[in-house]
């Protein structure tokens, strides 16, 4: 089996010495940077309260003189920022791939809305979309967007936050502690916990603990409400820490339900316009 190794940074203090680090050890890098330098110090100031937009690009630029080490960068969606003038800010680096992570939220602590009654954030990622698609010069991907066409074509998702294929994720912590997905910790304190370490337990040993297994039925884990959805092979219920309610664990739909429903049905009907026919398109 082939071991990959990926670093992920906000790139404010990479150097060369640390490429050549890299390079030795084959591990490839991807920046978290949210957009252009106001949308990024919103919410990635230093430990000073001062920007790190320039830190940041200053690290991108290295990783990009050797190409071969820049897995890409990663963005967490904010409504207050335009999605267009973000996409475009972070595709002129010319990443490989940009992940857009949607932010961390519960039932019991939703995520921000400016509207409750509209899907913000999947009429957000539907304008990233639109812009991506405009532009067939640039190379790169987007992670997400790229895994509902898959999906609608009957292919298995790259993450474990769309899709029904069972996730076979862990994490391993710097002393040995193997933990459940650590996005988990966002949902209450212990969450990811499962008491198992790499000197005591084989990782198929892990994957069946009872934590995890509700991550490994598919479908008939999800609430009644995504099961019935002619959509859940696609969404996939959503991911997993933003189905979570004091009340009922896991088995609800996701906090942003509505928004993947929107932007699922943008990209099919986008598709659709294209004379493409996917395997799980849904009736609009």
């Amino acid at each position: 089996m082939a071991v990959r190794f990926e670093l992920q940074t906000n790139g404010t203090l990479l150097t060369e010495p640390w490429l050549d680090l890299f390079e030795r050890y084959a591990v490839v890098v991807g920046v978290s940077l949210d957009g252009p330098p106001t949308a990024n110090d919103r919410h990635r100031l230093t430990h000073a309260s001062r920007s790190s937009a320039a830190s940041a690009v200053r690290g991108i630029e290295l990783l990009r003189s050797r190409p071969h080490l820049f897995a890409g960068l990663l963005a967490v969606v904010d409504l207050a920022n335009d999605p267009v003038e973000v996409h475009d800010y972070l595709a002129s680096f010319e990443p490989p791939v940009i992940d857009f992570g949607l932010p961390h939220g519960t039932h019991d602590e939703p995520p921000h809305r400016d509207d409750p009654s509209l899907p913000e954030y999947g009429m957000w990622m539907s304008r990233v979309y639109d812009a991506w698609l405009a532009r067939p010069e640039q190379r790169h991907s987007v992670r997400m967007l790229e895994d509902i066409v898959a999906l609608s074509s009957g292919v298995h998702s790259s993450v474990e936050s769309l899709g029904l294929a069972p996730p076979t994720s862990i994490v391993i912590e710097s002393d040995g502690t193997i933990e459940g997905v650590d996005t988990l910790r966002s949902v209450e304190e212990g969450a990811s916990w499962l008491g198992r370490d790499v000197f005591s337990q084989s990782f198929n040993e892990v994957l069946h603990h009872p934590k995890l297994l509700h991550r490994q039925n598919g479908k008939a884990a999800l609430a009644d409400q995504c099961q019935s959805c002619p959509l859940v092979e696609v969404c996939g219920g959503g991911y997993l820490p933003h189905r979570f309610s004091t009340d009922r664990g896991y088995r609800n739909p996701s906090v942003y339900c509505a928004d993947l429903e929107y932007l699922i049905r943008h990209v099919q009907g986008s598709l659709r316009q294209h004379g493409w026919a996917p395997q799980a398109l849904t009736p609009p």
